[in-house]
């Protein structure tokens, strides 16, 4: 499911549960390349912002932030 199918599915978010909303995080990290990639090469999120209509995610390693 994606998490526009899941926005249709379950409707306006005022009315979402907690479950809900723990569900949907989970649908944007997985559809999310940037997100994906923190997980998997165990980076820090240090920031997002917006760069040329695209959200931009700021990724560092631990010894990288420990400097």
């Amino acid at each position: 499911m994606t998490p526009a199918q899941f926005r249709n599915q379950h409707g306006d978010s005022d009315t979402w549960s907690a479950a809900d909303f723990e569900s949907y995080e989970h649908l944007v990290e997985a559809a999310d390349p940037d997100l994906t990639r923190a997980t998997r090469d165990r980076l820090i999120i240090i920031g997002r912002h917006v760069h040329g209509g695209r959200v931009v995610v700021g990724l560092a390693t631990v010894p990288l932030l420990a400097a």
